[in-house]
């Protein structure tokens, strides 16, 4: 898909593109003929960032001067730390794609959820590099992103007043999103003067679209406003976190 930026003679708003900040550009050491004065390059994410949902993306690549060119694309996407250390490789393609002179060219890449399902960290980031190169220029242009997927919603319910040194209980709602089963579900939860320690309840599997309800109880030690904070971890999501805010009566 080619597209015409409006652009004056020579490119001279090549200003315009270097301003945009979608990627990380990191250029390399040239010699004489360097690629960064050549091309630029950015990701644009056309998806949601949604556990369960293919990530879609373009590679928008312009040409900033008035000579075509040829543009050799490597591209890989993997899941990684926080820290960026790579944990699992999920996509690796090539293409090679023409470029009119102050034209620019938008390359659709596509992560599905099949592709990620099950290698994610629990940091649930995917790190997307483009590397490009062209004849007989040096160097090569890196263009990186990092999309960060949220992971799916759930409900706490408290189902009775909160009172101190009463036991109360307190729901889990949780509907799930994704096209394959959800098992090894675990909610944890705790808070600061309504349990003393934290505690883990186990849920039962849940099929997709079905809604599954995982009862708690809560032992309110102190009177005020609390706030009750879930984790929430299954096979397929890690770490979803979820809170309410508790107003803690006191004995009558």
């Amino acid at each position: 898909m080619n597209f015409n930026p409006i652009l004056q003679p020579a490119c001279s708003q090549r200003v315009f593109w270097d301003s945009l900040i979608m990627a990380e550009l990191v250029p390399q050491e040239c010699k004489s003929l360097c690629i960064n004065n050549e091309l630029a390059g950015e990701f644009k994410l056309v998806s949601v960032q949604a556990i369960g949902k293919d990530v879609a993306l373009n590679l928008i690549i312009t040409n900033l001067t008035t000579d075509p060119k040829v543009v050799n694309v490597d591209i890989r996407a993997a899941s990684v730390l926080y820290t960026k250390k790579e944990m699992h490789e999920l996509l690796k393609e090539q293409k090679t794609i023409n470029i009119g002179g102050c034209e620019g060219s938008a390359v659709p890449v596509v992560i599905t959820y099949a592709m990620y399902e099950d290698l994610l960290t629990a940091d649930n980031s995917i790190e997307v590099t483009a590397a490009c190169s062209c004849e007989p220029y040096d160097g090569t242009l890196i263009v990186q992103t990092n999309v960060v997927l949220e992971n799916p919603k759930f409900e706490i319910k408290l189902k009775e007043k909160a009172i101190v040194n009463k036991p109360a209980k307190v729901e889990i709602v949780f509907t799930n999103p994704l096209i394959r089963e959800m098992c090894d579900i675990v909610v944890t939860a705790e808070g600061s003067g309504l349990l003393q320690n934290p505690i883990s309840v186990r849920g039962t599997s849940v099929k997709p679209n079905e809604t599954t309800t995982i009862p708690m109880t809560i032992n309110p030690y102190k009177a005020g406003i609390k706030h009750l904070l879930v984790d929430f971890t299954s096979n397929k999501i890690q770490n979803a976190k979820g809170y309410l805010e508790i107003d803690v009566q006191e004995a009558e």
